[in-house]
């Protein structure tokens, strides 16, 4: 998940230090995310969805609804 954490934090425009004042954390574990050096707990993941302004699934990477089983995207 480190890519699409970077991904999302981009394309919010928040700088790594922003993103780890926002969910109270240091920058370096932001960084550690990121590099998926590192991983966050489900109670983190609500905390950086909300500062992301994007839900869980998008966080992610689900598409939801989930395509059908046997077809194709």
């Amino acid at each position: 998940m480190g890519p699409r954490l970077r991904e999302l934090r981009l394309r919010a425009g928040l700088s790594q230090r922003q993103l780890a004042a926002a969910v109270d954390v240091q920058v370096h574990t932001v960084a550690n995310w990121e590099r998926a050096r590192r991983t966050f707990n489900i109670e983190m993941a609500v905390r950086l969805a909300d500062a992301l302004e994007v839900s869980l699934d998008e966080l992610a990477g689900r598409q939801w609804p989930p395509p059908k089983k046997g077809k194709a995207p």
